[in-house]
């Protein structure tokens, strides 16, 4: 990084070029002399094509005024590949922790987590795995729920795809639920993780999804019912394990296990009960149920599908009265009266 001051020594056989903000300009904005004496040079760098050392030591000048200009940071990865930079560790870890520096104000700036990924992804991300997981952890202490934070932590996990980094993954989303069980990021992770980063039809064994099931409901619905998250957990794990024994096995087998977690959610109105709340009005847990009824499918489950549905739209959330009317038409057309 060089200092404003001794630019125009350093950079003395380029002529500076302003910013041109055209003829007929409105309001001029103000910048600061440094930062308008730093990105004239900058300018005339790239008006020559330079890609030199000197000129990548200026975008770092440029970017410490300017974090979030998205043309600087893709010049200097231009000189770090131009230099043969990005092959090497220990440049790529100046890189990287310049990126640190300057991301501590802001880090949902999302210029500074694209330089991380742009970089590890030509020279490799498994050399870094540990310390970028860190780095991450430190600023999801500050901000849970830092899209750009999150979308790079699992974009790492996936480059590297080893199975003792997919486990230790699991234990720090379970211990981010500990400390929230709120926590919807750390909840989708754990998701993600459980499935290996992949999408689409990936169910898990059963085992897996069964112990991740349990999860939901013994460290999620029970410690807050009234929380979405696990029950949105709890169902899509349930779900798509019912879906995928529907396609392989006429029998379904899998009914049996679906009204296991469905006596299991009904199981918790006690907990309301013993509170001093009505356990109808615990709109996610109801929701749960009858998701779970509908999967069992049965006429008897269906009908109690229906009174939970009628209760939803008449009483408890009102103002999803359309969407249970929805689902009571689809429920009703499945059951045989």
């Amino acid at each position: 990084m060089l200092s404003v001051e001794d630019i125009p020594e350093i950079f003395q056989d380029l002529t500076p070029i302003p910013q041109n903000d055209g003829p007929d300009r409105v309001c001029v904005i103000q910048y600061p002399s440094a930062f308008t004496l730093a990105y004239n040079y900058m300018r005339a760098v790239w008006a020559a094509k330079e890609l030199s050392e000197r000129a990548l030591k200026l975008s770092a000048t440029c970017l410490k005024l300017n974090p979030a200009n998205y043309t600087v940071w893709g010049f200097r990865r231009q000189c770090l590949q131009f230099l043969g930079m990005t092959l090497d560790k220990a440049s790529v870890q100046i890189d990287l922790d310049l990126a640190s520096s300057l991301g501590g104000s802001n880090p949902k700036n999302y210029q500074i987590w694209y330089h991380r990924r742009a970089l590890l992804e030509i020279h490799g991300a498994r050399e870094f795995l540990d310390e970028e997981l860190d780095y991450i952890s430190k600023v999801l202490e500050e901000d849970s729920k830092n899209y750009h934070a999150w979308s790079y932590r699992q974009w790492v996990l996936m480059s590297v795809d080893k199975e003792p980094a997919w486990e230790k993954e699991l234990e720090f989303a379970c211990k981010l639920i500990e400390q929230d069980v709120r926590n919807n990021s750390a909840w989708n992770q754990r998701w993600f993780v459980s499935h290996r980063g992949k999408s689409g039809n990936y169910p898990l064994n059963l085992d897996v999804a069964r112990r991740e099931a349990d999860f939901a409901i013994d460290q999620g619905a029970k410690l807050d019912p009234y929380n979405e998250s696990p029950w949105r957990y709890l169902i899509g794990i349930l779900r798509e394990q019912h879906q995928c024994v529907q396609e392989q096995d006429s029998n379904d087998t899998f009914t049996g296990v679906i009204v296991e977690y469905e006596a299991r959610a009904n199981a918790l109105r006690s907990v309301l009960i013993a509170a001093h709340r009505d356990p109808e009005s615990c709109v996610n847990m109801t929701n749960a149920r009858i998701d779970l009824l509908e999967m069992i499918g049965t006429n008897d489950s269906l009908k109690i599908a229906i009174a939970l549905t009628e209760g939803l739209a008449r009483k408890h959330d009102t103002v999803r009265r359309k969407y249970w009317s929805l689902v009571l038409k689809r429920l009703r057309n499945k059951c045989i009266n």
